[in-house]
């Protein structure tokens, strides 16, 4: 089989267009003539048996291309990547191979990745600034504002990026993205102050982000329903009461209950602003929420706790170690070595981040080492996964526990329940089932879980 007669940079479009008028052609001598009959005489005269094959000929080519361009854009190496450009301009709309998320752009890596003289390149070839990938849903625009990247922004914007990007999963819309990521740092007034001017508007969340209370008043004057809008389900879908007290802006708090926020609306979780309050320790936000009429949480006897607590544990199944190593590949290849048996392994870019290995009926889980041995609040060399079926309950349960203990120290009570430190709340991670984390006191966390 000869591939000579492919060009260097194939398009699989410009070979249908060929099968296409080689069917027109076929067809003035035989009018029964079918498509099937001219993919294949166009795969034989590139020197392929079917046109199968020539087609995952010249995919492998294409991937192998963008996945070079993607490098180089990725490095920040404008002249190579321009050199590419020369040879083949579709490539300033490539999708990223290997990302988890379908229609994942070339353009979104580099607003990703802030890298600015990429940006402008991509552009001037014809880069689609409001190309939307599947995850999220964002634009480039989003990632731009997250990473409060002035120059990218302006260029994309310039370019004809929509300036409010609504429909992205994190329900914010650009401006949101810009306020509500910790990325966007010194640049946060300088990012605000362009995506108003081209024409943003601000509304609850990024009123309360920027921090200003004469732009939180005006935003509720123009649109009382904001007091009841929720954040995505990423964040837990928290009212602007509750993300008050996330952010500690007590004058912000007393600002939205005099303009009648819902001291009882709850998340996700079926927290209330005072159960998020307490859950933080934020204690001046709980007593602010408490003079205003909060409702306190429902109080649990130590005794009904224990009772609770011990029936929940009959229903564990089993627990599983994960310890975390250097090189997660690596020890996966170790481990197969001695006889384990090789469960699962999991990475993103290229890197593998987390495995699974058998032994018998023994397992362990491995993850990737972020430090060297343990965190500011203790030990996280080593994370235990308990799984059982009803974990919501469990889940409700422990989360009482944690609410009474910290309303009992706030209250000055004498008999405070002990504490449950929740880490994570409960919530469906992207490989599946319901999972929720707590620390011990020496700072192993502790997964509660239900899936496979």
């Amino acid at each position: 089989m000869s591939e000579s007669k492919l060009p260097e940079h194939p398009s699989l479009e410009f070979l249908k267009k060929l099968a296409k008028e080689r069917l027109r052609s076929l067809r003035r001598a035989d009018p029964e003539a079918k498509l099937a009959r001219a993919l294949l005489a166009v795969a034989r005269d590139h020197g392929f048996p079917s046109w199968r094959a020539l087609k995952a000929e010249v995919e492998r080519r294409e991937s192998s291309q963008v996945g070079e361009f993607v490098e180089a854009c990725g490095k920040g190496d404008v002249r190579r990547a321009r050199r590419m450009l020369a040879k083949d301009p579709t490539l300033a709309r490539a999708v990223v191979p290997g990302r988890p998320h379908e229609g994942w752009t070339v353009l979104h890596e580099a607003a990703r990745r802030a890298r600015a003289n990429i940006v402008r390149l991509l552009l001037e070839h014809g880069a689609d600034p409001n190309a939307r990938e599947a995850g999220d849903n964002t634009y480039p625009l989003h990632w731009a504002a997250a990473n409060g990247n002035l120059p990218i922004l302006r260029a994309l914007l310039d370019a004809g990026g929509d300036v409010h990007g609504a429909g992205a999963d994190h329900a914010g819309d650009v401006i949101g993205w810009a306020t509500m990521s910790p990325e966007t740092g010194k640049n946060l007034r300088a990012v605000v102050d362009l995506l108003v001017e081209r024409g943003a508007r601000h509304h609850i969340f990024s009123a309360l982000a920027v921090g200003d209370p004469d732009l939180v008043r005006s935003v509720v004057e123009r649109d009382p329903a904001a007091l009841a809008r929720k954040l995505s389900r990423f964040e837990h879908g928290i009212t602007a009461l509750q993300l008050a007290v996330v952010r500690k802006r007590d004058d912000l708090l007393d600002l939205l209950i005099e303009l009648g926020a819902d001291l009882e609306a709850e998340d996700v979780h079926g927290q209330t602003a005072l159960a998020g309050a307490l859950s933080l320790g934020n204690e001046s936000a709980a007593r602010r929420l408490r003079a205003a009429g909060a409702k306190p949480p429902a109080v649990l006897a130590s005794e009904d706790f224990r009772e609770r607590a011990a029936s929940l544990a009959a229903t564990a199944k089993k627990i599983i170690p994960m310890i975390r190593v250097r090189d997660v590949a690596a020890s996966l290849d170790w481990y197969a070595s001695i006889g384990f048996t090789e469960l699962g392994r999991f990475g993103d870019g290229g890197e593998v981040n987390w495995g699974w290995v058998g032994f018998g009926g023994a397992q362990i889980m491995l993850s990737l080492r972020e430090d060297e041995r343990a965190t500011a609040k203790g030990d996280s060399s080593v994370i235990l996964w308990i799984y059982t079926d009803p974990v919501e309950e469990l889940y409700r349960l422990f989360k009482a526990r944690q609410l009474a203990a910290a309303h009992a120290r706030l209250t000055g009570e004498a008999d405070a329940p002990s504490t449950i430190e929740i880490v994570h709340d409960i919530d469906t991670p992207p490989y599946g089932g319901r999972e929720f984390c707590v620390r011990d006191p020496d700072g192993y966390e502790l997964f509660f879980r239900r899936g496979a």
